[in-house]
């Protein structure tokens, strides 16, 4: 997307607005994809760190929102893990909508 955008040279920030607007989708994309496998799968690694780093960054209390996920997965009930995942992913999401 950054390579397409790069030659646009017209007035404004709407091309940065579009590619922050794309990450976040991204973000929120994969942590639906957390949520949704936690029970099953360990979802923890690099893809996962990136995506808490991008809500620590662009969130408001995003670190402290991503504490919170780091937590939830590193519960050994499967279905307490799945659930507070959940919980975290959703407070994600609406901390967004209030930006």
């Amino acid at each position: 997307m950054k390579r397409k955008l790069g030659n646009v040279s017209f007035g404004g920030n709407w091309s940065e607005d579009i590619l922050t607007s794309d990450q976040l989708n991204s973000v929120l994309d994969f942590l639906d994809t957390v949520a949704a496998r936690c029970a099953d799968e360990d979802m923890r690694g690099d893809r996962l760190e990136d995506a808490l780093a991008y809500v620590s960054g662009h969130i408001e209390k995003g670190d402290m929102l991503a504490v919170a996920l780091r937590d939830a997965l590193a519960m050994t009930s499967s279905w307490q893990r799945q659930e507070a995942v959940i919980r975290a992913v959703r407070l994600i999401k609406s901390s967004v909508r209030e930006v």
